[in-house]
């Protein structure tokens, strides 16, 4: 009888995974600090405090969000990774 409860837990906790943001996380703000990044929220990056995937515009990123949307491209990534924060050219000071 336990195991249908589980896998009810279990889809239930899959479907809620999958509406999380994608792009920007949690886990980024994290290896941006552990690359030596000042990063101390993510308006490191956005400029909003609680960016979301459903109402992302380009607009919701400040310079050096944008400086790494266009390094995905060039990189043709298909995640941003916070160690090229380290060749952002404005610098490692928080915005």
């Amino acid at each position: 009888m336990n195991r249908p409860l589980a896998t009810v837990a279990l889809g239930a906790g899959l479907m809620l995974a999958s509406v999380l943001p994608a792009s920007a996380t949690p886990q980024l703000l994290t290896e941006s600090k552990k690359a030596g990044m000042p990063a101390k929220n993510c308006q490191y990056c956005h400029t909003s405090a609680m960016p979301k995937k459903e109402t992302f515009k380009p607009d919701d990123l400040n310079d050096r969000g944008k400086w790494m949307m266009a390094e995905k491209d060039k990189q043709k990534s298909k995640n941003i990774k916070a160690d090229w924060l380290k060749d952002y050219p404005g610098g490692k000071e928080q915005k």
